[in-house]
């Protein structure tokens, strides 16, 4: 299997690696963890992109002999990671080989990072997820070393820059497991909107403004975090006009709107190719087209500060012209 590539589309596959030798999350690099094979060597595809094109780091290999041994068969789903938008791009997309005529493995392999000591929040959270794409199958966690018996290393296949348009069996593992799960339910005009979610960082200039516009125009305003997987997944799938700020909510929405769907991505911040995953994911996962509305003032540098990334004041008289002219009011 080929060592994983930031700058190009996934082409991953799947090793077997007998007592593999499994190193958690270390508290220092940048997320440091993975598989080494019996005879010491490293598996290349056991490293995780994350956001920015960076890859896990490789960690020192621990000791065998001092590790925790882990009798079965089981699969390496990577990091657990507790934000939403990282926990699709980089938690889900080792998940692929699960298909209906595989041999389901004893368990799921998790590496939460060290502040973690057990997946519990993070199942809780998006137990309707699991519960759908992995039906049965227990998802433990590490946060020691430990050698497992028979460890599946599937690659990556999904994830931020080149890799959100995903593979084609992790598309459609997405597709038929969740449809399969959750049926369509909810109106026709969907705003996903962000007014409640928790840190200014997050927030939309004006959305309380761009509510009132989007109601006017028959749409219900929807706040996500406010429901559970199965509810999210059912009005994605009804939605026939999909509107809001670019966020993880999207994420989730491309893997299953149906085809034809509008879709309009308002452009929140000054990150122009993180707005372009969103176009690109639906284009991929839905053959949708979505039409990106871009009402941002021009941003004002901030030497030394990030928070100019995140946020940026809305033009929104540009908003509404743009929004009308895609067919959206």
């Amino acid at each position: 299997m080929t060592a994983p590539a930031p700058d190009a589309p996934p082409v991953p596959g799947v090793e077997i690696v007998r007592n593999a030798c499994v190193a958690p999350v270390l508290p220092h690099g940048r997320m440091a963890a993975g598989v080494f094979r019996a005879d010491g060597s490293f598996v290349e595809a056991s490293r995780t992109l994350l956001s920015r094109g960076r890859l896990t780091d490789v960690p020192p290999r621990p000791d065998p002999a001092g590790a925790r041994r882990l009798p079965g068969r089981f699969l390496f789903a990577g990091p657990a990671r507790a934000h939403f938008g990282h926990f699709l791009l980089e938690s889900l997309g080792r998940l692929w080989p699960l298909t209906e005529d595989a041999v389901p493995p004893d368990g799921l392999l998790f590496l939460p990072p060290r502040a973690d000591i057990s997946l519990g929040p993070l199942q809780s959270q998006h137990a309707g997820l699991f519960d759908a794409l992995c039906p049965g199958l227990p998802q433990i966690a590490t946060t020691e070393p430990v050698v497992v018996e028979e460890l599946i290393v599937p690659g990556q296949a999904f994830g931020h820059g080149p890799w959100i348009t995903g593979t084609p069996a992790f598309r459609a593992l997405m597709r038929s497991r969740l449809e399969s799960a959750f049926p369509a339910d909810g109106p026709e005009r969907l705003y996903i909107s962000r007014s409640r979610l928790r840190g200014a960082e997050k927030l939309v200039d004006g959305e309380a403004r761009i509510e009132k516009l989007m109601r006017r125009a028959g749409y219900t305003v929807f706040h996500p975090e406010r429901h559970d997987i199965a509810t999210q997944v059912a009005r994605y799938r009804a939605a026939r006009w999909l509107v809001g700020p670019d966020g993880s909510a999207f994420h989730l929405a491309a893997c299953v709107v149906v085809p034809g769907t509008r879709v309009g991505v308002i452009q929140r911040r000054h990150r122009p190719e993180v707005v372009q995953s969103f176009l690109d994911q639906f284009a991929a996962f839905a053959e949708v087209e979505t039409h990106l509305i871009t009402p941002l003032l021009p941003r004002e540098r901030q030497s030394g500060d990030d928070r100019a990334l995140k946020t940026a004041p809305i033009n929104f008289r540009a908003l509404s012209r743009q929004l009308d002219a895609a067919g959206f009011l």
